[in-house]
């Protein structure tokens, strides 16, 4: 099917749905065009960085391959969702072969930078169409500067399946080696430090509906949502992260993971100067934060109450994704309920407790647009998506 220019907007017309408890409701969601395709990248290998203690450099490849995607056509929004370890992205035909150049060299950044192998591959939404899978979609509004897909439809897990599937057909594997690499990564930022729980532990949580019938599931996924608000209260109770105890780091080691995205490909000299740039940076809001200055249109003193906002700790990608600040009470009580679900045959889920959340960032402006992916440390998604799936392993 030839590309029609007419849905390039897509995603940007979609109306915004204002609450993230509306994206279970399937008549929300709009089919995706079937000129489209849907992307998946994530390291290859990843249980093993993480057992390596290498999982901040996997997150960092993860939010990267995010930056060399949406950088391709800036007049075009396209929608993405983090993994922890990948995204999944969707992408109108004609940027097809921009978006594989793009993903080259987030492939070369992975390997030549962080010792990494991020696994591509594309699916053509007409395929999956064509032999029975729904992709749909719908988006959620952050605030008033930044959106959030939210995917539905088996045709999601099955182009995963696909790609990760060596001789599936109908699917682009990309190779680094296969062509050209061109990837920009401007935006990407990760200057924070790690935030601590403020009870026990950041939880990172992945629920699984399961049953074939769509009003089944709505209904599961409306009781989790209950029992969420039940035990830990309303989102600013369980919320990651707190404005007053968000940090600017200055530690070489933190630091080293966005200068390596953002000055591999430059002289000594450039490189050098991308760090001292960054402390001297660290160094300005640091003091803007702590007296609550604005600088040219950056309102600082907001900053950081915008961050809040603009971060990803729930989301939905046909499985409910959440990082939650809570204690051991409060997940016991909440793993026992899902426990009786699962058993029961409604649902799978994975967990990972850290003692941090990480923070990675994509900052197209100071003033607003800018969006902020939160994961657990010590494994966070990852870990808790190979719990899922051994439940899984367990039904079907």
């Amino acid at each position: 099917m030839s590309t029609d220019t007419s849905s390039l907007n897509f995603y940007r017309e979609l109306p915004a749905l204002l609450s993230l408890a509306e994206v279970t409701l399937s008549r929300l969601h709009a089919d995706l065009p079937e000129d489209w395709w849907i992307v998946v990248a994530d390291v290859a290998g990843s249980t093993k960085a993480i057992e390596e203690g290498a999982y901040k450099k996997v997150n960092t490849v993860g939010v990267a391959c995010i930056a060399a995607v949406i950088n391709v056509d800036k007049s075009i929004d396209l929608p993405f969702v983090f993994g922890g370890d990948g995204a999944t992205f969707a992408i109108p035909g004609m940027l097809r072969e921009q978006v594989i150049r793009a993903l080259r060299g987030a492939q070369k950044l992975a390997r030549d930078g962080f010792e990494l192998s991020l696994r591509v591959g594309l699916v053509r939404v007409e395929d999956l169409v064509a032999e029975g899978y729904w992709v749909k979609m719908a988006k959620v509004q952050l605030s008033h500067n930044v959106m959030q897909p939210a995917l539905s439809g088996r045709g999601w897990e099955e182009a995963e399946r696909r790609v990760k599937t060596p001789d599936a057909p109908n699917v682009i594997h990309v190779e680094e080696t296969g062509g050209p690499a061109e990837a920009n990564f401007e935006g990407f930022e990760c200057r924070w430090q790690g935030v601590p729980s403020f009870k026990d532990h950041k939880l990172a949580l992945l629920i699984a509906a399961i049953s074939q019938n769509a009003d089944t599931n709505l209904a599961t996924y409306q009781r989790v949502f209950d029992k969420i608000n039940a035990i830990y209260g309303d989102v600013p109770q369980y919320h990651p992260l707190r404005a007053d105890r968000l940090q600017l780091t200055f530690n070489p080691r933190l630091l080293g993971h966005e200068w390596r995205v953002r000055s591999l490909r430059l002289n000594p000299f450039k490189r050098i100067s991308y760090f001292l740039h960054m402390l001297l940076q660290n160094l300005s809001g640091r003091i803007l934060f702590g007296s609550r200055q604005a600088a040219g249109k950056t309102q600082w003193s907001r900053y950081r109450d915008e961050m809040m906002v603009n971060s990803d700790f729930r989301k939905f990608d046909g499985m409910l994704r959440m990082v939650m600040d809570g204690s051991e009470e409060q997940s016991n009580e909440l793993q026992d309920y899902l426990e009786d679900e699962y058993r029961n045959g409604k649902l799978v889920y994975g967990i990972h407790k850290s003692r941090e959340a990480l923070v990675t960032c994509i900052v197209e402006s100071y003033t607003g647009k800018h969006m902020h992916f939160i994961d657990g440390s010590d494994g966070g998604y990852a870990l808790a998506a190979l719990e899922l799936k051994r439940r899984l392993k367990t039904i079907f």
